[in-house]
């Protein structure tokens, strides 16, 4: 089966229902193949030096990567392996001996792919997109901010959305333009139920969260094939504890080019920190992006009744230029 996300055609050996679908007579050669194997009775795939590691808020590992032979290991801690080769053509995942189906596409579409694409040469942001009138924005910021939440209100209004949690960026002549990934949303079940999603469109992501992955519906092909000008990134911030009450309503004022690099490079996605020379590819690609994109600091109120004045605030500032 062909899918296409971020600008690649994939071939999968399971399907892959969260990415769009590419008919086998479309040109074009396949970019990456993705492989599942049964690895009961197998010993794990050998890492050899560690060069990163995620731990989740109670200390407890999460992902680390490694260097092999071959390319490099992706280990997401007692859930799955993935193998990839070093040219990121090829992926192989040993899923673990309880992890789901479902958990391992998440993880490969939402964990591991971003990764892949930096060693492509490809750069990406942590970032949730919408696509409006003027061209796409991206909103980054930290886990639990709200980008999903705030596209998911842009969508009930009729933009599309085209990216959760990886966004594709690159120069073109004519500026940047980003690439779309697919149509949905992680939402937790709440934050879904208080928007109005039905459950009906909502499936579990994984099995270790709670989250809903909302699948929207109607968008044509031809918004995911093509790329659209990148014409602002929002950094999120939401007020601190204290503050809630002296930010009743949005407001989004530009950055300084020294706290927009920052926040660009926590948003980059990135597999082995001490490759030099994707760092310095990274930090080139920053101050391009500086020179041709607008980018806003968003502040958001903590209410989900204030995303109609943030969607507002977010058309009105577009009118600017």
């Amino acid at each position: 089966m062909l899918y296409r996300v971020c600008g690649l055609k994939i071939s999968s050996d399971t399907p892959l229902p969260e990415l769009p679908l590419v008919e086998k007579d479309q040109p074009g050669s396949v970019d990456l193949c993705l492989r599942m194997l049964d690895s009961s009775g197998q010993a794990p795939p050998t890492a050899g030096q560690w060069v990163t590691s995620e731990a989740l808020d109670n200390g407890q590992p999460w992902l680390s990567c490694a260097r092999t032979d071959g390319g490099y290991l992706v280990r997401v801690n007692e859930l799955a392996d993935f193998l990839i080769d070093a040219a990121g053509r090829q992926v192989s995942c040993f899923a673990g001996a309880r992890t789901s189906v479902q958990t391992l596409r998440h993880l490969f579409i939402d964990q591991v792919l971003p990764l892949v694409l930096n060693l492509r040469g490809q750069d990406a942001l942590h970032a949730t997109s919408i696509l409006t009138g003027a061209g796409l924005c991206a909103f980054v910021g930290p886990s639990g901010v709200g980008k999903s939440t705030l596209a998911a209100a842009f969508q009930l209004e009729g933009y599309a959305v085209l990216s959760d949690d990886c966004l594709a960026v690159h120069e073109e002549s004519a500026g940047f333009v980003a690439t779309p990934a697919y149509p949905g949303v992680r939402l937790w079940q709440d934050t879904a139920t208080a928007l109005g999603r039905h459950d009906s469109l909502a499936a579990p992501v994984a099995d270790y969260t709670p989250k809903r992955r909302v699948t929207i519906s109607g968008e044509s092909n031809e918004v995911f094939e093509r790329a659209w000008p990148l014409v602002r990134i929002y950094a999120l911030l939401r007020p601190t504890d204290g503050q809630e009450d002296s930010t009743p309503v949005p407001s989004i004022e530009p950055l300084p080019r020294n706290t927009a690099f920052l926040e660009l490079v926590a948003s980059l996605f990135r597999l082995d920190p001490t490759d030099r020379e994707m760092l310095a590819r990274q930090f080139r690609f920053i101050e391009r992006i500086l020179a041709l994109v607008a980018v806003r600091r968003l502040l958001l109120p903590n209410a989900l009744s204030a995303l109609p004045a943030v969607r507002a605030a977010i058309a009105a500032d577009l009118e600017t230029g």
